[in-house]
């Protein structure tokens, strides 16, 4: 099939094509087609980005405007469309085009509208950084533009942002790997069902089982026929109690047990059940199914920590924070013991960041909370609050506010030695090269010790925060203690 010839029609001041092809009869058609051409053009609902034949953006509509964070005066004449899309990706949509195209093609502009350039049809998904720094998935196609004589003199990407496809995408995925939902005919499905599935009488007997079970109990089905069901669960009782709930309800959905097989492992089930009666509607018992949801499981858990941990360091976000220090609190104000909390800036961040990149940053940052976490004891917190700051959250210290004042800036002291140490951090290049790079930083300490203020949750926050500006305003590289009266 030949490729297609993916351009548009650019219109002439008249507002007839440049290329000849069509008419637009009388002023009124020609103001109704302006009028939708700017509508489109306009629309919300996607990024239009138009740039000359060398990559500068000439054009950029409302819908760019609102998905990437730029005014068009901020881009216009001044940036290409590389500008605001993933390096990385770039490099590698290049480096894919090139062996695919058999040319070398360059990892910028050019590698976005190379097949465009070439008359081929082009739609890609690319990763677009917002103004702010976000990023946000998009698909993309591109077209170029030509001039009468079909000369390209520019070319037109229009993008729709992808992210709730991918959500989606990865929602489906992930509910595809763990249900699965089967059907109980007849006793070839029984033995090649994934559920451990077995029969019992209405006292709760086994009176049938298929491999699955077998493997689940690590008991023969010799064994397990005419045995009581409840003897194969941690909890006896529990699983008693499910026949009895199964036996009143006529079924029974996700009633959650624990299975023990005889060698000590426990697997968690979901346990569905409902009754079964012979052709004369006389009960026969029940027919239950349990389902291995330990990979659920896993997930939830998995899940649970990722909405309350930072993605890059692993430790705990101001969720989290927040709800450990309210417990901290109240068992201070139970056990009469001082806590404290430390709010740390790192000095000097910025100056990494730009010089080397955020990937290096992030390096800098993911070391930086492995030598806090080294300093403080497992009972307590350390959290990174957001960018460059951490908190660390010191549970009961000493009775006396003098003395648990006294271990804090032990603590304190600790951290601020940690962190002064150089970093050398290494930084994988273009996926084989090796670069080290080795950098001086600091931190400005700020500490409450608490309960003795008589304030709040926030106020605690506020009062570390505040030290630590102070520790920041009074040349760096220090520790500070908040003073309700300085």
């Amino acid at each position: 099939m030949p490729k297609k010839n993916h351009t548009a029609t650019i219109l002439n001041p008249d507002g007839s094509p440049v290329n000849g092809v069509g008419k637009v009869r009388g002023q009124g058609e020609l103001l109704k087609a302006s009028t939708l051409q700017a509508a489109i053009f306009n629309s919300g609902n996607f990024s239009a980005i138009a740039t000359d034949a060398k990559g500068v953006i000439q054009l950029f509509n409302v819908g760019a405007e609102r998905m990437l964070g730029y005014s068009a005066a901020e881009v216009m004449n001044k940036s290409t469309p590389a500008d605001i899309s993933d390096p990385k990706e770039l490099i590698a949509r290049a480096r894919e085009l090139s062996e695919k195209l058999e040319t070398p093609i360059q990892p910028g502009f050019e590698a976005l509208v190379f097949k465009a350039s070439r008359g081929i049809e082009d739609i890609y998904e690319l990763t677009y950084i917002r103004k702010d720094g976000s990023r946000f998935p998009a698909e993309v196609s591109v077209t170029s533009l030509h001039d009468a004589q079909r000369a390209i003199i520019g070319y037109l990407l229009l993008g729709t942002d992808n992210t709730a496809r991918k959500q989606i995408e990865a929602e489906q995925r992930q509910l595809a790997q763990r249900l699965r939902d089967q059907q109980f005919y007849t006793r070839s499905l029984i033995e090649s069902n994934i559920d451990a599935l077995m029969t019992t009488d209405p006292a709760g007997i086994i009176s049938d089982v298929n491999k699955q079970m077998e493997a689940l109990t690590g008991c023969t089905r010799d064994e397990l026929i005419g045995a009581p069901f409840k003897n194969y669960f941690t909890d006896p009782e529990r699983a008693e109690a499910g026949i009895k709930l199964v036996l009143r309800k006529k079924k029974v959905s996700n009633y959650e047990l624990t299975a023990r097989d005889r060698e000590g492992k426990e697997t968690v089930v979901s346990y569905n059940a409902s009754t079964f009666y012979d052709r004369d509607r006389r009960l026969q018992g029940v027919f239950a199914a349990a389902r291995d949801i330990t990979e659920r499981k896993q997930a939830e858990k998995q899940i649970l920590k990722l909405a309350l941990h930072d993605s890059l360091t692993q430790l705990p976000n101001r969720h989290l924070l927040n709800e450990r220090l309210g417990q901290t609190m109240a068992l201070c104000r139970r056990s009469g013991r001082y806590s404290t909390l430390m709010f740390l800036d790192i000095d000097n961040f910025k100056t990494l960041n730009d010089s080397h990149g955020h990937h290096v940053g992030d390096l800098l940052l993911i070391e930086v909370a492995r030598r806090i976490s080294s300093c403080v004891r497992e009972a307590d917190t350390v959290a990174r609050f957001g960018g460059d700051e951490f908190v660390v959250l010191l549970n009961e210290l000493d009775k006396d506010k003098t003395e648990a004042k006294k271990q804090a800036g032990i603590i304190a002291q600790k951290i601020h030695l940690a962190l002064s140490s150089p970093y050398v951090l290494k930084v994988i290049q273009e996926e084989t090269e090796e670069t080290t790079i080795e950098h001086y930083c600091t931190a400005s300490i700020g500490v409450v010790v608490f309960p003795y203020h008589e304030g709040s949750q926030e106020d605690i926050m506020k009062w570390a925060d505040t030290a630590m500006y102070q520790a920041k305003e009074s040349g760096r590289n220090l520790i500070r203690f908040y003073d309700p009266k300085a």
